[in-house]
């Protein structure tokens, strides 16, 4: 009997190892938590930054995801310290979010580069945003105290090369659509391609408009720039390749599968249905779909709500078609509170320096009557006779305040941003401490002491107006206005290829950047489509010559056109182009309505052939380049280089009339005023001439 128990119990354990397998890899079968992904390695790199001074101080960020078991985190250091320095008494120190953990001398004095490891405690880290900072005192030989502080010799540069690893592991599956969420905009996920939008080869606008809603909706939620989310098809054998996929397809063009899914799931002739599934090769997939095209791009611009997908901790949602799940509508704020819910510490003597980066939509630029408001604090040990504040807009100096003793405790400054700063879009702002103090022109050490401190309370008080300019320099406007989409027509082949729909995925994961929240209008048009909403869109046309026939009927009104044939451009009156040369470019245009729509615009990214679009699609999807491109025609060749040319006359009419009633308050005043006792001069004289019978008759007065 017990040797009878010993085999069943064996007999069960090696049929539970069999069973296991098996249900982490069943298609469509319940997600599997305790299967864990193999390990991988995030990387955040440094710029070059070279510290100079006694004294100075270098820093760099790095994320820590929510879902990431964190290995170990390295540092890898690569420096090169001045020839004078005194390696006995210089060093460097490294802190993670505030405590220090290593210390160092520098290696030698030979002015090589070396290169240093150290890992980080995993115990000092924390979820989201973790802060290194390296700093170092440099001391040359032979200085003397306080001589030696003023001295260029003392340098170290830190390089590019330096870089953090975080190496983590996860669970391999999601167990609910709101994890599965998170998860698919990741910053891991999205560089290294493991998130990606899968339509089916009908090409289907509504599929097309869903997927290009969910892109925008959830681009604005990233932390990083980098990285986007392809658009693949059924048919595409990449489709099989990314960890986390969003399939979005009406259900009659579903495989088998997935519609014997949304089938077990109670799919209906109304409601869109989300679905997810853990598929056995480790891959997690949400499934939209609907018999009708409206619930399916509802559903699509559901993933641009945060607030509503986080509260989806199951893995099915019915939506129905009319269900409100818009974001609200964010308009251009007029205070920005920049300094931070904790404020900002500025610590030590002299010059000391704190960044801020202001995001402001890319149609609008500051007019007159912009201003800060700074509340702030400091230390009463100053010498106040040099002491001083000053605010930089984009390293400009826009004003300084001296500091008092008297205000030490609590002192205030409002400062005008002058009109001759042309700021657009967003842009960086830096508030400086010049805290010296009495008979110290040096610091033997660098402690808490003096210090300042900007309180939460200090803001940005923003007036502006909409950039009439049809630029690249303001893109993505007027098609992305107030952190939304306005009223985009785009304009696709028939049959959409991958360098198309890639081309799409990538700048629509760059204008998503620029939105906030899912609200604004996109729809997804074949040429023949064209409707009366349309012409009075803003337009984006994508395709070349052949594949896009919207594209040719408008070729006459493009600043580049194409030769008849269509397989290249032609020379025009800023360029004369080589038809070889021609057949290798990309183009991005940006032209008034073509049908004469006042307020509207066109943007026709064409090419002769997929290769042009590849190229031009490199710049308008890839944020880091999209700086490269400036005017109103911007061409780009396979080999990377970039043209940009201005056609149209500068049109910015509303920014001059702006700036001229954009008055000062007291103006504004005055002017309410005046208006007013004009009206009562004006009843007075109606008054007085009825009281004395006088009418206004043809031929002037009578009475």
């Amino acid at each position: 009997m017990k040797r009878l128990t010993i085999m069943i119990i064996l007999l069960s354990s090696l049929l539970t190892m069999l069973i296991q397998p098996v249900g982490a890899a069943n298609y469509g079968g319940v997600p599997q938590s305790e299967v864990r992904a193999a390990p991988q390695t995030f990387v955040t790199n440094f710029t070059d930054h070279s510290m100079k001074g006694l004294f100075s101080t270098t820093e760099q960020t790095f994320w820590i995801a929510k879902d990431w078991d964190v290995e170990s985190v390295l540092l890898h250091l690569e420096y090169r310290a001045t020839q004078l320095a005194d390696t006995q008494l210089s060093s460097l120190t490294v802190a993670i979010n505030g405590t220090y953990f290593y210390s160092l001398r520098p290696a030698d004095n030979s002015g090589n580069r070396h290169g240093l490891d150290i890992y980080v405690p995993l115990e000092s880290l924390q979820q989201g945003y973790n802060n290194i900072r390296i700093d170092g005192y440099m001391r040359t030989q032979n200085a003397l105290p306080c001589v030696d502080d003023v001295s260029e010799a003392n340098w170290l540069d830190i390089f590019k090369e330096s870089n953090l690893s975080v190496r983590f592991d996860k669970n391999a599956f999601t167990t609910s659509i709101d994890s599965f969420y998170n998860r698919f905009f990741e910053v891991d996920a999205l560089r290294y391609g493991e998130s990606a939008f899968i339509i089916s080869d009908a090409d289907d606008p509504a599929e097309l408009s869903a997927a290009l809603l969910g892109i925008s909706g959830i681009s604005n939620q990233t932390i990083y720039p980098d990285g986007y989310f392809p658009i693949l098809t059924f048919s595409d054998p990449a489709a099989n390749l990314p960890a986390n996929r969003i399939v979005i397809a009406s259900y009659d063009q579903l495989p088998d599968n997935y519609r014997s899914l949304a089938d077990q799931h109670g799919i209906n002739d109304e409601d869109a249905l989300l679905v997810l599934t853990n598929e056995g090769t480790k891959t997690n997939t949400l499934i939209i779909t609907a018999k009708n095209d409206v619930a399916l791009i509802n559903a699509g611009r559901m993933l641009g709500n945060p607030a509503l997908m986080n509260q989806l901790q199951s893995t099915t949602k019915q939506l129905g078609k009319t269900a409100d799940i818009k974001t609200q509508v964010y308009e251009a704020e007029s205070y920005i509170s920049f300094a931070g819910s904790e404020g900002a510490n500025y610590k030590g003597a002299f010059h000391q320096v704190k960044e801020f980066t202001i995001n402001y939509p890319s149609n609008r630029s500051l007019t007159n009557a912009s201003e800060f408001y700074l509340n702030y604090r400091y230390s009463e040990n100053l010498d106040f006779d040099r002491s001083l504040m000053t605010v930089y807009i984009n390293d400009i100096p826009v004003g300084s305040r001296k500091l008092s003793q008297h205000m030490a405790g609590g002192d205030e400054a409002t400062i005008p941003i002058p009109t001759d700063i042309d700021i657009g879009g967003s842009f960086q702002v830096k508030v400086t401490f010049d805290l010296e103090i009495k008979d110290l022109w040096c610091s033997l050490r660098q402690g808490d002491m003096p210090w300042a401190y900007l309180t939460p309370s200090t803001m940005l008080k923003i007036n502006s107006v909409a950039n009439q300019d049809l630029i690249f320099e303001n893109y993505p406007a007027p098609f992305v206005t107030d952190y939304s989409f306005n009223a985009v027509s785009l304009v696709v082949p028939d049959q959409l290829d991958g360098e198309t729909t890639n081309l799409l995925a990538k700048m629509f994961r760059v204008m998503g950047r620029y939105t906030k929240g899912n609200t604004g209008e996109i729809s997804v048009l074949h040429p023949e489509e064209m409707n009366e909403t349309a012409l009075y869109a803003n337009i984006i046309a994508v395709g070349t010559y052949d594949n896009n026939s919207f594209i040719k009927s408008n070729n006459d009104k493009l600043y580049f056109q194409f030769s008849e044939d269509g397989i290249s451009f032609l020379s025009n009156e800023k360029l004369a182009i080589d038809p070889a040369y021609g057949k290798t470019l990309g183009s991005a245009q940006l032209l008034d309505s073509l049908y004469s729509k006042p307020g509207r615009a066109s943007l026709m990214v064409v090419a002769p052939d997929q290769t042009g679009l590849v190229a031009i699609s490199n710049n308008l999807g890839e944020m880091k380049n999209l700086g490269r491109l400036s005017g109103d025609v911007a061409l780009a060749d396979t080999n990377g280089k970039v043209l940009t040319y201005r056609f149209k006359a500068p049109k910015n009419p509303t920014i001059a009339v702006a700036q001229q009633i954009a008055v000062s308050q007291e103006a504004q005043i005055f002017l309410v005023v005046s208006i007013m006792v004009l009206i009562l001069i004006v009843v007075g004289l109606v008054m007085v001439a009825r009281k004395h019978g006088i009418e206004i008759r043809k031929g002037g007065w009578r009475k």
